[in-house]
């Protein structure tokens, strides 16, 4: 992740770059607030233009790159090592310490050189130890959490909000592409299109799914978690007329199942899934919850016993 070193009369330390990322006075309004009297409002502007990282000057009082004035809203690529002098004063300096491309990720707010690069599903501090998962809606295009211990779901999200793991606070660096507006099309396929098939051996111990788009069929394996989806869709079917809804403990004592476990198999059916099927809409919808209840959200479901069709 692109990174600076700060240094100003207040501030100094460590810095990270989002993909567009201001500098300047209006509290609020920029990414790095500098509250100085010779600093315009909107004074410079780093932003991520790949295959580079460019610098724009977009204030009052200048600024200088490398001890050279640049001219004013003229995109500069920059350089690793490159200073940066905003208002040309010699008080608040940039240093480019890292070039790599954007990317989301946590914090640790009391150690920033100790970061996170999050994706679509993680579990964290590790999959081997899980306190948290953490996953970004799709539809919604905002990051939620759920304690893997209680299943209790928090969020949205948004870019400098903080989240506890591991006894420590982290800071969400979020890109903006994170709050872009997706653009609608008629044509895109659902969660619904998708053909949900279980190949399940005669005593339900061993579960297959494999998923069917438009006749292309993607191979998901053999998996735990294959099957708790699967008594969820099972539930479903008889009991629409609660919608799907099954309560979390009842679940847990049928399937035998502990509530850390438990939580750990919905994230890794929803990573799985969502992995498989970048392009679909609706994935978050694949197990939704509810205070204190589950359900599975899939319209198009075959299921085979030992490659008899279930009815």
């Amino acid at each position: 992740m692109a990174s600076f070193d700060f240094k100003s009369p207040n501030h100094c330390g460590l810095k990270y770059l989002r993909d567009y990322h201001t500098f300047g006075r209006r509290k609020g309004s920029v990414d790095t607030v500098l509250d100085y009297s010779y600093i315009s409002k909107f004074h410079a502007v780093i932003e991520w233009r790949e295959p580079n990282w460019l610098l724009k000057d977009v204030s009052k009082n200048g600024l200088k790159l490398n001890n050279k004035i640049i001219a004013a809203q003229k995109p500069v690529i920059l350089k690793l090592g490159d200073t940066i002098d905003l208002a040309g004063t010699g008080e608040v300096t940039l240093t480019i310490n890292n070039l790599d491309a954007p990317v989301p990720m946590l914090i640790n707010q009391a150690s920033p050189t100790e970061t996170i690069q999050i994706s679509e599903s993680i579990l964290l501090p590790n999959e081997e130890q899980p306190e948290l998962a953490l996953h970004l809606c799709p539809d919604r295009h905002q990051w939620f959490a759920e304690r893997v211990e209680q299943g209790i779901e928090s969020g949205p999200y948004q870019h400098g909000d903080s989240i506890r793991i591991g006894g420590s606070e982290w800071a969400f660096l979020l890109i903006a592409d994170d709050d872009a507006t997706t653009e609608f099309n008629p044509k895109q396929r659902n969660l619904n299109d998708i053909v949900f098939r279980f190949d399940l051996s005669q005593n339900e111990e061993n579960t297959n799914l494999t998923l069917i788009d438009n006749g292309l069929e993607i191979d998901l394996g053999e998996r735990s978690h294959h099957y708790l989806l699967l008594y969820l869709l099972r539930h479903r079917a008889e009991q629409a007329n609660d919608l799907g809804w099954l309560d979390s403990q009842l679940l847990m004592k049928q399937l035998g199942l502990e509530e850390t476990h438990m939580n750990i198999q919905i994230f890794r059916s929803r990573k799985q899934v969502a992995a498989a099927l970048p392009l679909i809409t609706g994935r978050s919808k694949l197990i939704e919850r509810r205070r204190g209840a589950l359900r599975a959200n899939i319209n198009n479901v075959k299921i085979y016993k030992e490659g008899v069709e279930e009815r």
